[in-house]
C-alpha cells in the first residue's frame, strides 16, 4: 500500500487540473448505450483527463512504467482516462448519475449538456441526480460558469457522510493545500442547490430496482449505483478504478485523492470479489466501456 501523498505531490498534480488533456486525444470511443430491464443507461463522456503516475504514487515504477509503454503511452504517461456522467431514462423521465467537470477543471471538459442534448434531453428535464461523491469531476458540472445550479428542477441525491465531509471546516483544514479547490467546488454545489439535497444513508433504494451502495475510502460518503431488473444487473462504481490499466492488475494502487487510502484499497478489493463471484456487468466514471470482472493473477481483469 502507498502512503498518503506528500503536500508537494499534490501541489504537482493539482497544478495540472486545468491543463486538461493538453493535446493526448487517444482513448476508446463512448460505449453504449446499455439496456437494463426497463431502464436505459447512456454514458455521457465528459472529456478525458490526463493520468500521471504521480498521480497514482505506486504506479511511478518500473511496473508502472511498463504497464503504460505496453499500451503504445510513454513510459511516464500520462494516460488519458475517461470522465463520465449516465443518462437513466425510464420512459420520459430522466435521472442523471453524476454530472462531469463542468468549466470547473478548464479546457477538454464540460460536454455533458452537449451529449444530453444529443439525447433530446434539456437541463432543466433532468429531475434527479444521484451523486457518486463531491469531486470536482463529477460535480462541477452541476454549476453554471457564474457558480448557479444548471439543472435548475433537479434534487441531488447523496450520502450523509459525503456531505457531512465536504461541509466541515475542521476536515477542510486538515487536508492537503492541494485539495482546496476540491472543496471551494463541493461546497458552491451545496450552495447551489440549497434546498433541493436528499441525504440518504447507507444502501437505499434509490428507485425501483436501484440501490445506493456505499463504497468509502475515496471519499467518506461515496457510493456506486445498483441496477437490477429480473435477471439483469449493472453496477456503475463510481471512482472504484481511476485507470483500467493500472488499477485492474494491481487494486493495491491508490490516487493521491482517496481520503482513506487504505479504506479504498479494502473497498475495492471487496466491490471487485463480488463482482467477479456475482458476474456482475459493471461500469464506471473512469471506465470506457461495460464489462465483467475476472480474477487475474494477484490482481483482476475486465472482460
Amino acid at each position: 500500500m502507498s502512503s498518503r501523498p506528500s503536500r508537494r505531490s499534490l501541489l504537482a498534480a493539482s497544478a495540472l487540473l486545468p491543463l486538461g488533456l493538453c493535446g493526448l486525444t487517444t482513448a476508446a470511443p463512448v460505449a453504449g448505450p446499455y439496456r437494463v430491464g426497463a431502464l436505459t443507461v447512456t454514458p455521457l463522456r465528459d472529456g478525458l483527463f490526463p493520468l500521471e503516475p504521480s498521480m497514482m504514487p505506486s504506479a511511478d515504477s518500473t511496473a508502472g512504467h511498463a504497464l503504460l509503454q505496453g499500451a503504445g503511452l510513454p513510459a511516464n504517461g500520462p494516460s488519458p482516462e475517461p470522465v463520465n456522467a449516465f443518462l437513466i431514462r425510464h420512459g420520459d423521465r430522466y435521472v442523471l448519475l453524476d454530472a462531469g467537470c463542468g468549466t470547473v477543471l478548464g479546457p477538454g471538459f464540460n460536454r455533458v449538456t452537449a451529449a444530453l442534448a444529443a439525447e433530446g434531453v434539456r437541463p432543466d428535464q433532468v429531475e434527479t441526480i444521484w451523486l457518486s461523491h463531491l469531486h470536482a469531476d463529477h460535480a462541477g458540472g452541476l454549476l453554471t460558469p457564474s457558480r448557479g445550479a444548471r439543472f435548475v428542477n433537479a434534487e441531488l441525491v447523496l450520502q450523509e457522510r459525503e456531505v457531512a465531509y465536504w461541509s466541515d471546516a475542521g476536515a477542510r483544514a486538515s487536508a492537503p493545500a492541494a485539495l482546496s479547490p476540491m472543496f471551494d467546488t463541493a461546497q458552491a454545489v451545496l450552495a447551489a442547490y440549497p434546498d433541493r439535497i436528499r441525504r440518504i444513508s447507507g444502501e437505499t433504494e434509490l428507485a425501483p430496482g436501484v440501490h445506493a451502495l456505499p463504497l468509502p475510502g475515496h471519499t467518506p460518503g461515496h457510493m456506486g449505483v445498483l441496477i437490477t431488473d429480473g435477471p439483469e444487473q449493472l453496477l456503475i462504481w463510481g471512482d472504484i478504478v481511476h485507470s483500467r490499466l493500472l488499477q485492474m492488475p494491481h487494486p493495491d494502487w491508490t490516487v493521491i485523492w482517496d481520503t482513506d487510502p487504505a479504506q479504498a484499497i479494502a473497498t475495492r478489493r471487496q466491490i471487485l470479489d463480488r463482482a467477479a463471484t456475482e458476474g456482475l456487468s459493471v461500469t464506471g466514471m473512469h471506465l470506457a466501456a461495460r464489462g465483467r470482472i475476472e480474477r487475474a493473477d494477484a490482481g483482476y481483469a475486465l472482460r
